[in-house]
């Protein structure tokens, strides 16, 4: 080990022993979701994101005042742990942070293993990384990469009801609504092709946001996806291997009646004709469409329900007080 190295341990060893649970953290990360890490934000402490891989786009989210992209690390700074999101895959850079600043890793797995290739050995090798805690955004993601309730966490999405939410003086217009990026090139997780099943045999009309050349373009600011969300009758998510896209989540808050399918995650937080209507037939899907579209007391019916699913169990306050907690726990009990 480095004296540079021996002493920043040394420095990180005396920070722990003296940190309170009021103070600001210090956090070594690497950008993954523009709109999920401005949710993180949210908890009060400082993120230090090294510019390895992804940057941040601020056409999706505009970047929050404790969150700094950096080249290298600032030794200046007593950092407290390593966030590592699995989609970002930047677990040996982690380790590597670990070694050198004597600080935790916690691993938070967003995503599933892809079915495109052989599942049984990517829950093996993904088993064979040891980290400090890991954590997941759902117990189907833990459930899938072989991890129980008694070795990892389970946190889930977290809206910000006050900004996500509907707007009555507004009238919905008879459209629905699909919110993804790169579409074509994702059709095996995000259901291309099952939406073009479901929208183009009929007249269903349909607004699409999202990096989708020749057929759409992203929003242009939180505020425009905001009013697509207020001014559209339903959100349609024909996600196939998805654990729960944040844009179904955003236009439940905003009050949008929800069509989708019915797999991973996604069961867990809609209930058939309670908060939104689910089948995996494309049939069925285009028929609760152009149902909802023609009765919108039904949709509105609906749009409520999925409102207050995600203001009672996706709000904004138990992701970051479950965040919190688990930063805590994880400092307190390293070393």
């Amino acid at each position: 080990m480095t004296a540079k190295a021996t002493s920043q341990s040394i420095k990180s060893i005396l920070r722990r022993a003296s940190l309170s649970e009021d103070d600001p953290l210090n956090i070594l990360t690497f950008c993954t979701h523009e709109r999920y890490e401005q949710n993180l934000c949210k908890t009060g402490h400082n993120f230090y994101s090294l510019k390895e891989g992804k940057l941040w786009n601020t056409d999706y989210s505009t970047i929050p005042s404790n969150y700094f992209p950096i080249s290298e690390i600032p030794f200046h700074i007593n950092f407290d742990l390593v966030l590592c999101h699995t989609s970002c895959n930047r677990i040996n850079t982690s380790y590597q942070l670990q070694d050198l600043l004597n600080i935790p890793i916690i691993r938070h797995t967003h995503v599933l293993p892809d079915i495109r290739y052989e599942m049984s050995s990517q829950v093996q090798g993904f088993n064979q990384i040891e980290v400090t805690h890991e954590s997941f955004i759902s117990a189907y993601n833990r459930h899938a990469w072989g991890k129980n309730k008694h070795n990892a966490s389970v946190i889930e999405h977290g809206v910000d009801c006050n900004f996500w939410q509907p707007d009555d003086t507004i009238k919905r217009n008879p459209v629905c609504l699909s919110v993804v990026n790169d579409w074509p090139n994702r059709d095996w997780c995000c259901g291309w092709n099952l939406w073009n099943q479901v929208v183009k045999p009929s007249s269903i009309p349909v607004k699409v946001y999202g990096n989708n050349p020749g057929l759409s373009e992203a929003a242009s600011s939180l505020q425009e996806l905001r009013t697509g969300y207020q001014t559209s009758a339903v959100f349609l998510n024909t996600s196939l291997h998805s654990p729960v896209p944040t844009a179904l989540m955003e236009a439940m808050a905003c009050g949008c009646a929800i069509v989708s399918t019915d797999n991973c995650m996604i069961p867990d937080v809609i209930t058939h004709n309670k908060n939104g209507l689910l089948s995996n037939d494309p049939l069925e899907l285009k028929v609760f469409c152009e149902k909802l579209l023609f009765d919108p007391d039904e949709a509105k019916r609906l749009g409520d329900a999925a409102r207050k699913t995600i203001e009672e169990d996706f709000n904004l306050s138990k992701f970051i007080n479950s965040w919190n907690s688990m930063f805590q726990s994880v400092i307190k009990n390293y070393g």
